[in-house]
């Protein structure tokens, strides 16, 4: 049965209800499973970084007060080599006394500085340094106690990403587990019986896209795990697949391609209402992409989302990037301020317009701004392959030297896509 339409709403307002989504639970989890979740509590130090003074160098730590050689010059007795873990704490040095240290290995209590292994010279049981060297300045090549942060520090703040380097930092501080946002699990149902998979298309087939591509970007996004399933055109099988997956309870949202249309083919409509679904967006004022859609089924704990995007390849890559980031960004707990990223770019040539509604243009980077790439109706794939971006050109278009916001392509910004920005 054909659903009735609903107005069109423009891309900012499809964009601001996706971002109002979620955000999921938050889970405790190791260091290693929560990278890339969004940190539910700040990361403090559980003591100072470093927790003992350090050498910076292979050497021997100098005590203060050294020894007077027959000459005049300063010398140090150096002390007996002693087996001993890197874990243990050396014994506290002598006035006039030095021992070897190795570099990131603690130096002993009461340091003066580390004469690195170049710059000593040993006679038996002395050691001097070369006339030249400036390591015997107080404290020279020494990491202090402390120099990096102090105990109670914050070093990574609540709703930031925690990225490998900052899982790293927490490490360092002594954490094994952080309370997270917990990632979305994405499941894709790619429907369309005219889809293979493999070799060359007959005619009235189309090669699949969405299957190849779409986990790729979605882990991208943050997803954190994306699992694969392929259906026809029924709307009944649809829907059927659709509540098994809501009663299972292991995935956070479905993302689907094709069947977004409004005519009687189209199937996703149609099992969304069997299932009383909540069409949160129901097709965007724009092109290409705009039979869209975004829903949410109702369950017992968290509700289930689902993106519709259209069949048409750079038609459903447009509206994943124009609404699946920010719908990730809010599941993942991201501040609200950053769900729905644009990069302010300028038009390096005349951007055209749609026949209505705002344009997703694929761009590339040219010398004076962003240039159309060419090829993009909305069943083409060159374009945006060959793309950093998608413009957000208004009813008009844009002319050379105009501003104009960018959505960046999930995938696409690599070493061969620099911004100048």
């Amino acid at each position: 049965m054909t659903q009735p339409r609903t107005a069109m709403i423009t891309l900012t307002q499809a964009r601001e209800r996706a971002a109002a989504a979620g955000p999921l639970a938050a889970d405790r989890l190791s260091l290693q499973e929560a990278i890339g979740g969004v940190l539910l509590d700040p990361v403090r130090a559980l003591q100072d970084i470093p927790h003992a003074s350090t050498s910076a160098m292979d050497g021997w730590a100098l005590a203060a007060d050294p020894l007077r050689s027959s000459t005049g010059g300063p010398e140090w007795a150096l002390r007996p080599e002693q087996a001993q873990s890197p874990a243990d704490r050396p014994a506290p040095l002598l006035p006039g006394e030095a021992t070897e240290v190795l570099t990131g290995s603690v130096v002993p209590t009461g340091t003066h500085a580390v004469l690195r292994t170049e710059h000593g010279i040993t006679d038996g049981p002395r050691l001097r340094a070369l006339s030249t060297s400036p390591d015997t300045a107080p404290q020279r090549n020494v990491r202090p106690a402390g120099a990096e942060c102090r105990a109670e520090d914050q070093l990574v703040p609540a709703g930031a990403v925690l990225t490998p380097a900052r899982a790293a930092v927490a490490a360092v501080a002594g954490h094994d587990h952080v309370t997270v946002i917990r990632r979305p699990r994405v499941h894709l149902v790619l429907t369309g019986a005219e889809v293979t998979t493999s070799g060359m298309p007959a005619p009235g087939e189309v090669r699949d896209v969405f299957g190849l591509a779409l986990p790729q970007m979605l882990h991208e996004m943050g997803a954190a795990a994306v699992t694969t399933q392929r259906l026809g055109d029924d709307p009944e099988t649809l829907a059927a697949t659709l509540r098994q997956i809501s009663e299972v309870g292991s995935v956070d949202l479905i993302v689907t391609s094709g069947g977004t249309a409004h005519s009687r083919a189209d199937a996703l409509r149609p099992a969304l209402h069997a299932l009383g679904a909540e069409l949160t967006v129901d097709s965007v004022d724009m092109r290409p992409g705009h039979p869209v859609l975004l829903a949410r089924l109702s369950r017992r704990k968290e509700p289930l989302y689902l993106l519709g995007l259209p069949g048409n390849p750079l038609a459903g890559f447009s509206a994943l990037t124009a609404l699946g980031v920010p719908l990730l960004r809010a599941l993942r707990g991201i501040p609200a301020a950053e769900r729905t990223p644009t990069v302010r770019l300028t038009a390096g040539a005349r951007l055209p317009a749609a026949r209505r509604g705002v344009r997703l243009l694929p761009v590339r980077r040219g010398p004076k701004g962003v240039l159309p790439a060419g090829h993009s109706r909305s069943h083409m794939m060159r374009g945006l392959a060959q793309s950093e971006a998608l413009a957000i050109v208004p009813e008009g278009g844009l002319a050379p030297g105009d501003p104009v916001d960018c959505l960046l392509v999930p995938g696409q910004r690599g070493e061969d896509f620099e911004w100048d920005d």
